[in-house]
């Protein structure tokens, strides 16, 4: 009997710790001057259809990430924002195949003012924004960026520092 309790005890620990991709939804989060994104044509020809958007087709993940990355997603994510003058932001959660999958994502990234990435198990949490206005007592894309980072922090995530992005040699153009 203490053994069937144990089993029935591991495969419930085990659906709780399960994590899936539509986890990482944001649910509830505004971004001041910004409205969840419109369908444009350029959404449409990729595959996306609906704000939020999850797929594990690799066709569409290979047309926002390329092959080679795509045939290592798993899942993918995406909640998008904009406004009229248009800035954009938001997220783009992959959930990788393998952590080697994963770590050789994050190592052919780099750091970047507008966006940082979070990781939890085989998760990476991509946010960004442009968004550009800069008036006391508003919200700014630094705000948003705190905003979004504390979100998914909350639900376990860990932010990661990615490698700087080399500068450019003005000679070579």
């Amino acid at each position: 009997m203490k053994k069937i309790l144990l089993i029935i005890g591991f495969v419930c620990f085990q659906s709780f710790s399960a994590q899936s991709i539509k986890d990482f939804d944001l649910k509830n989060v505004e971004l001041q001057g910004m409205k969840p994104a419109t369908i444009n044509k350029e959404m449409k020809d990729i595959g996306i259809t609906k704000i939020p958007f999850v797929t594990d087709n690799p066709d569409i993940i290979s047309k926002i990430e390329g092959p080679e990355t795509a045939a290592t997603i798993k899942n993918f994510y995406t909640f998008t924002y904009n406004n009229p003058k248009g800035n954009d932001g938001g997220v783009m959660v992959y959930e990788f195949k393998t952590k080697t999958d994963l770590d050789v994502f994050l190592a052919k990234n780099f750091e970047q003012s507008n966006g940082r990435i979070l990781v939890k198990g085989l998760f990476c949490i991509n946010i960004w924004s442009d968004y550009g206005l800069q008036v006391k007592g508003k919200e700014t894309r630094e705000d948003h960026l705190n905003k979004l980072e504390k979100y998914y922090v909350n639900l376990g995530a860990k932010r990661v520092k990615l490698q700087e992005m080399p500068p450019v040699d003005a000679t070579d153009q």
